[in-house]
């Protein structure tokens, strides 16, 4: 594995050397746009080289380094890639989806409405809500998805107790998006958002 296509680009298009080591976790969320596939891809080449690391085969690091131009981002030399490996391996597995953590209707939901700060009856800017569901990781975004399939399916069936349960965790929380005319398009849009 000579060319780590998916390292270079995650080090040339969102961890560049403008950006700091403290902001490798930020540079990893925005990388997360990309598809699943190309996220396996990069946590592949990082654990190549985390192995060959392990081997003490430096010099192989270094025609790795030299192959991809390397020498122009922050992993310029041996000493930084055995920081990159360190520091953001821990960091894709952080966001990585968990099958062992089961789903339970409408915890992810009131866990955002504990830890978002929603200014009650105000409009709501659905983006900066989806930027912060992304940086709970793949697992929460799942659960809150489905949350919001909850509470869609509960309002398009007017299943009352359903409706209820999702009335008094939101109003005990001063959030009323869900008893508004917002509600439709706050679902949809912070699904979409989520894809």
């Amino acid at each position: 594995m000579e060319n780590l296509d998916e390292t270079k680009y995650f080090l040339q298009a969102h961890f560049y050397p403008l950006i700091e080591w403290e902001q490798l976790e930020d540079a990893v969320i925005d990388y997360r746009k990309v598809s699943r596939k190309e996220r396996l891809k990069l946590k592949e080449e990082i654990l190549y080289l985390k192995q060959l690391l392990a081997q003490k085969q430096y010099d192989k690091i270094q025609d790795i380094i030299n192959v991809n131009d390397l020498e122009y981002t922050q992993v310029c030399d041996v000493k930084e890639i055995q920081r990159l490996v360190n520091e953001v391996l821990p960091i894709i597995e952080k966001y990585e989806y968990k099958e062992d953590i089961s789903y339970v209707p409408l915890k992810a939901l009131n866990y955002i409405f504990d830890t978002i700060i929603i200014p009650t009856k105000t409009f709501l800017s659905f983006d900066f809500i989806a930027i912060d569901i992304k940086r709970e990781g793949d697992t929460f975004i799942q659960h809150f998805k489905k949350d919001l399939q909850y509470v869609e399916k509960a309002f398009k069936e007017n299943d009352k107790s359903k409706i209820e349960e999702i009335l008094q965790i939101s109003n005990e929380k001063g959030v009323y998006i869900f008893d508004s005319e917002y509600r439709d398009s706050f679902i949809q849009e912070v699904m979409e958002s989520l894809s």
